[in-house]
């Protein structure tokens, strides 16, 4: 790492590069030991010679994040870039994560207009519900029967992602969380994959980045995880396509409204076949350990608080029978205002990288464009003087005391920004929202849930728990 420079000096004004890398997004305490040290304002020389300016004064942050760009600039993951532009004959452009500028914007607009809308969505729900009710049965069937205890949470999760995404992305349940069925070895190796894939793109961003030159460990794993993850989904969405050939001209509407995402993106016109499959890769892929971590982050925040738990289950009680219908997942005030909570203490994505458009002043600086800025969301959003008592978890900061509503109107929340914000926020993030909020009332529905050991969080690209994981879940009787 460079030798960080105190905000007390005077940050030279300088002109940067855009360079082709995602900055290091460092590990929690470091970034707090930086802020500690140093203030509110910290400049980080790379090794690269590329200076990286640490924010975490939340007006600096809204300033950034707010900024009205019409192709937001994320600065690209150079491995990825590097890696896709080495395979032409799978990928016709770096992916809707890595582009900029118009190719991004037409990418983003025509790949996401599916997965983003309320109407898709609300048709989901019913399949949602039976893939949750699934991964319900799948966690009683691996449970000790004297402890109760599951070991390796995580790795049943990732399924219960891998089952979610496919289902929503291809329209039509895969069978991962079959109770009685041993799963293709491919599939136990795809979420190995994808953690390895967060991990390696982690570790390029440190030293001197000889895996630009030659095919260093670091290198050879990422493409052979990238490889696995083209490899295994790719397989899924060519059967896809034949199963669709074959049932098209007996489908029923139901069937082909779940289809519609899958197939809105397959009609695309003016996309090259390559980015179709590509972002549809991409969207499962993102879908797995992403949120696997999430519902392990809600979970651990929920039965770390006596009072949770029942108000949780007071909210979804007269649907332990039943499908859970959108007016219960939309009147949920208190389970979202825990997800809410729990986004503020670990987001997934807990600092989010940018590269200055025009001039700036940040906290009585002036930074150039082209300056690269990493803002610490969550570490401001641990200062009591942002939220008072930070370090707790008190979701009835999300509740609107005049209405006894949930709500993101309060002050700092511009702050809490898990799936990102403005134009290059994360797709996916009303399917999150509505995948986190079932889940975890099935769980709590099915289960009086406890951690064996407190879950530890690990720096992998994104923040992730530390593994392997033991939950005990034991019966809920009414």
């Amino acid at each position: 790492m460079g030798h960080p420079r105190a905000a007390e000096d005077p940050l030279p004004g300088h002109q940067v590069d855009i360079p082709a890398f995602l900055p290091p997004l460092q590990d929690d305490q470091a970034a707090r030991d930086l802020n500690r040290q140093y203030g509110d304002i910290v400049l980080e020389v790379m090794p690269s010679n590329v200076p990286i300016v640490h924010l975490y004064n939340r007006e600096d942050l809204e300033k950034v994040l707010k900024y009205p760009s019409k192709y937001p600039f994320r600065p690209p993951t150079e491995i990825i870039v590097m890696y896709r532009q080495s395979r032409p004959d799978r990928y016709a452009s770096v992916g809707i994560v890595n582009e900029q500028g118009p190719s991004w914007q037409r990418l983003r607009s025509s790949l996401t207009s599916s997965i983003t809308s309320p109407r898709v969505l609300q048709n989901f729900l019913p399949a949602l519900n039976a893939v949750c009710d699934d991964f319900i049965e799948l966690l009683k069937s691996r449970r000790d029967p004297e402890t109760l205890v599951v070991p390796s949470f995580e790795d049943l999760a990732n399924l219960m992602g891998l089952e979610a995404v496919c289902t929503l992305m291809l329209g039509r349940r895969m069978g991962f969380l079959a109770v009685d069925t041993q799963q293709p070895q491919k599939i136990s190796q795809l979420a190995a994959a994808v953690k390895q894939l967060f991990i390696s793109q982690r570790d390029s961003y440190y030293g001197l980045g000889l895996w630009k030159y030659f095919p260093t460990k670091t290198y050879r794993e990422f493409a052979k995880a990238e490889d696995l993850i083209y490899d295994v989904i790719s397989e899924i969405i060519d059967h896809e396509l034949e199963e669709l050939k074959k049932s098209a001209a007996c489908e029923d509407d139901d069937a082909a409204g779940l289809r519609s995402i899958f197939l809105n993106i397959l009609e695309l016109k003016d996309l090259d076949i390559r980015d179709k499959k590509s972002a549809i890769i991409d969207f499962i892929a993102a879908g797995i350990e992403t949120l696997a971590n999430t519902l392990l982050f809600v979970l651990s925040s929920v039965t770390g608080d006596p009072g949770a738990m029942p108000r949780i289950l007071s909210e979804f009680c007269e649907y332990r029978d039943t499908n859970i219908l959108q007016d219960a997942l939309t009147n949920a005030t208190y389970t979202k205002a825990c997800i809410q909570e729990s986004y503020r203490l670990r987001p997934t994505a807990f600092c989010l990288a940018r590269i200055l458009e025009e001039d700036m002043e940040l906290s009585g600086y002036s930074l150039n464009a082209g300056t690269v800025v990493l803002c610490q969301n969550m570490i401001a959003c641990h200062k009591d003087s942002n939220f008072k008592g930070a370090q707790q978890f008190s979701p009835e900061r999300w509740i609107d005391p005049a209405t006894e509503n949930f709500t993101v109107n309060v002050d700092s929340a511009s702050i809490v920004v898990p799936f990102g914000v403005g134009r290059r926020s994360c797709p996916g993030k009303r399917f999150v929202e509505m995948e986190v909020v079932l889940l975890l009332a099935k769980m709590v529905l099915a289960f009086d849930v406890s951690f064996v050991k407190p879950l530890e969080t690990e720096f992998e690209f994104l923040l992730a728990p530390k593994t392997p994981l033991s939950l005990k879940l034991s019966d809920r009787v009414f």
